[in-house]
């Protein structure tokens, strides 16, 4: 936050500090930092850093700060880690997110929220990110607030791309604007797109062709997009709008490629539900926004730990990996998460390095650390659910 920050001789100082942000600290802070100096750095001091001291400290680390070394471990991970790719191009998907904030004026007046059925004033958080499919990371994220629109918070994300990237969209994201920045930009993207509010893709839907050209523009400024419907096995059809005007790309190849889109709903889910991203170590939007970053930071270097155990689950296509029953094989991506507890403290901080970085491979190759799912199921999406609150007072044991 000021040039004098973290300048001074400490027992806390900025790596360590980083290094116990991404250590996703979801209990009592005192018994983290405990933890944290007891397993993770060998101290043998009763009480070596108090909970006031990690308080000082955090409020010298910019939150962007964390952003940025997520977007640099992004870079690191696609540098050197050559994955298949989707007819030459990173497949990317886009999405947001809404996450809920602690109960508290500082994020009401940050973050805005929204009313209860009760009446009750909720404070909320808009949360979007860009995923790097085969590689299951996440390229950059923004935390904003409630009423920012998630195309707004997209566009924070588009000096990320690269000429050879392709965007997956649901239909929450297009738009005539948005379309036009792409193409203007380069772009390549697939988007789910809706019928019923746009006139050209409701007569392209109820049609015959599965496949064609429209204007989706206006007569001032002209937008030619290729649109494709595709019957799924549920006897719906999805409807996709692309910027691809290759015939050699068939309709059904762009369906399967959506659902690789589904990945990011999964990461979203797993640092909600795994990492508890939403059981904020801190009450101001301050540590919030810090919390949110050092998780999806934790989030890729499981993923880079899990691609170092398992390479050949690097793939866009949901239907690779199958063995000889036709079962899809994956690792267990909590398992990888949970392995790191008080070893990426150690990793990050280069304490034994190759040792530490060996053993954990070693235990995410055994047979024991992969999960096998039936491949092409599908299950209706459940609305309403939520999951019980975190309460502040009361911290993971």
């Amino acid at each position: 936050m000021s040039p004098n920050a973290f300048v001074r001789e400490r027992k806390l100082p900025l790596p360590r500090l980083v290094a116990f942000l991404l250590n996703a600290p979801r209990a009592g802070l005192q018994a983290e930092l405990d933890a944290f100096f007891d397993h993770a750095l060998g101290s043998g001091e009763a009480r070596p850093v108090s909970k006031s001291a990690l308080c000082q400290a955090r409020r010298q680390l910019r939150p962007d700060a964390l952003r940025d070394l997520l977007v640099h471990s992004a870079q690191l991970f696609a540098a050197h880690s050559p994955v298949p790719t989707w007819h030459g191009r990173r497949v990317l998907a886009l999405d947001g997110s809404t996450l809920r904030v602690p109960d508290g004026p500082e994020c009401a007046e940050a973050f805005g929220g929204m009313n209860t059925a009760s009446g009750r004033f909720r404070p909320l958080a808009r949360a979007s990110a860009l995923f790097d499919v085969a590689r299951g990371a996440f390229v950059d994220a923004a935390l904003g607030g409630f009423a920012a629109d998630e195309r707004s918070l997209a566009r924070g994300h588009l000096p990320h791309l690269e000429p050879q990237d392709l965007l997956l969209m649901d239909r929450g994201y297009p738009s005539r604007e948005w379309f036009h920045e792409l193409n203007a930009l380069g772009v390549a993207f697939c988007a789910r797109i809706s019928e019923r509010t746009w006139t050209a893709v409701g007569h392209f839907a109820r049609g015959r062709r599965s496949d064609a050209v429209a204007d989706l523009g206006t007569a001032a400024t002209p937008l030619s997009l290729r649109l494709l419907r595709v019957k799924r096995p549920n006897g719906s059809r999805l409807v996709l709008v692309t910027n691809l005007f290759d015939e050699a790309l068939s309709a059904e190849a762009f369906a399967d490629l959506y659902r690789a889109r589904w990945r990011i709903e999964e990461a979203f889910k797993l640092i909600k539900a795994r990492l508890q991203v939403e059981n904020w170590s801190g009450i101001l939007p301050h540590t919030v926004t810090q919390d949110f970053y050092a998780s999806l930071l934790r989030a890729n270097c499981a993923a880079v730990l899990a691609l170092a155990a398992r390479p050949e689950d690097a793939a866009v296509s949901a239907n690779t990996g199958l063995d000889a029953k036709g079962w899809r094989v994956r690792l267990n991506r909590t398992l990888a998460l949970k392995s790191l507890r008080h070893y990426l403290p150690r990793l990050l901080l280069a304490l034994d390095l190759a040792a530490v970085l060996d053993r954990l491979v070693e235990r995410l190759r055994s047979p024991t650390a992969v999960e096998r799912t039936r491949p092409d199921r599908s299950a209706p999406r459940r609305k309403g659910v939520r999951i019980a609150d975190f309460h502040y007072a009361y911290k993971t044991a």
